[in-house]
Order: structure tokens, then sequence, then C-alpha cells
């Protein structure tokens, strides 16, 4: 009686393939003795707020969230009705619950991409826009968005 054989395909390597896998197990590993692991400052499922409104003269527009962790607070300025340059700011909410002091300002123009970049540890922050002397007496439309941990 003769055994019956599987017909099962099976991977062969061939001399290139050794070749290759014997290069592979004498190369040393490259890297560096003297770098500290880091970790990543914005976690995977950071939460992202959206402001929308209208902006008088001198006006201001913030939102108000807590970082639940060290973290990086991002906003973007991505909507301006009509088109023009406003400040973008991050800061501490004021002790009456009302205000807002920026620590962090920058000028900006709406785009795609944070204008504006801030580390912050864990705590109750505010963020948003306000006029720089560029708002005409009709107002204007804004879109701010702020990603914090």
């Amino acid at each position: 009686m003769r055994a019956v054989e599987s017909t099962s395909t099976r991977a062969r390597l061939t001399w290139p393939g050794l070749a290759l896998l014997g290069a592979l197990a004498l190369t040393p590993a490259c890297g560096s003795d003297n770098t500290t692991p880091t970790t990543p400052t914005t976690p995977a499922g950071g939460t992202t707020e959206t402001l929308n409104g209208t902006m008088a003269p001198q006006g201001i527009a913030i939102r108000t969230f807590n970082a639940t962790q060290a973290g990086t607070v991002s906003v973007l300025l991505a909507k301006t009705d009509p088109p023009i340059t406003l400040g973008l700011g991050v800061g501490i909410h004021g002790a009456t619950g009302a205000d807002c002091m920026f620590t962090q300002t920058v000028n900006a123009q709406a785009g795609t991409t944070a204008q504006l970049s801030v580390s912050v540890d864990p705590g109750t922050y505010c963020a948003g826009a306000y006029d720089i002397g560029t708002v005409g007496q009709s107002g204007v439309v804004v879109t701010v968005t702020v990603t914090h941990p």
C-alpha cells in the first residue's frame, strides 16, 4: 500500500533568498545609545471642539475646555467671512468664569493647519480668536477649531 502525499504548496528558499537572510542576520541594528525615549504629547483620542459664531468689532470668540492630561493644544482658524486676519490665543480661564487671559497668541488668516500649538498640563484653559482691528462694522463670521488632550 502506498502512502498518500499531500499536494500542498511549500515555500522554498532559493540561493538568492538564503544570501539575503544571511546578510540581514550579520547586519548590526542601527541606533544610538544616547537617545531618550519620547512619548507623544497628544493622545490618539484627542478632543476636537469647534466654535462657530459672528464676532463684533473689538470682539472675542472663546471656548473654555478641560485638558484631562498633559499634551498639546492646537488652535485652527478655519474660516473667516469676509477673509481677514484675526488674533488667535490660548490661555488660562479667568477666576470669574467669563474672562480668558491669553498667554500665547498669534495673528493668523484662515487656513487648513493649526496656526497655534501650545503644550499644557491637565487643567482648565481657554482658546479662541479676537479682533486685532480688522473686523468691520458688520462683524465677521468665524470658525475656530480647538484640539486638546
